[in-house]
């Protein structure tokens, strides 16, 4: 069991690259790991799809540490229909633009402002250096 969620780009489709993350999928943590990249400078994925899934991937991965609780592929080969959190669809400058398969996510979703504020300080706190390169 876990709290998963994918992550892709719009326009959806099941040929999207996504990230699958066993834990912290809630829309507080996606939104903390969003907000993370748009302060590191990240382009976006209204600018840059390639990118933006390249550096959240990083983002998400330096969140977690170690060596699980996180994986790339096409959408259609992850866990999108997961009956936890479904799947993010984000686009713009970092924002969600909408979800699927959330059967009505568990617990607080969107409400902890703390949470998302304290997931994005961590990341900036350990990327910030590198962001300039």
């Amino acid at each position: 069991m876990g709290n998963r969620a994918v992550i892709t780009t719009a326009p959806y489709s099941s040929k999207n690259v996504g990230i699958y993350v066993h834990w912290n999928g809630g829309r507080e943590s996606i939104e903390g790991f969003l907000q993370a990249c748009k302060r590191l400078g990240y382009r976006s994925p209204g600018m840059d799809k390639s990118y933006a899934m390249a550096r959240l991937t990083q983002a998400i991965g330096t969140y977690f540490g170690g060596t699980t609780s996180i994986g790339i592929g096409l959408v259609s080969e992850l866990d999108h229909d997961n009956g936890d959190n479904g799947t993010y669809i984000i686009g713009g400058d970092w924002e969600i633009l909408r979800r699927k398969y959330n059967p009505g996510a568990r617990g607080i979703d969107g409400q902890d402002a703390e949470k998302t504020a304290a997931i994005a300080d961590n990341i900036v706190a350990a990327l910030a250096d590198n962001a300039k390169e």
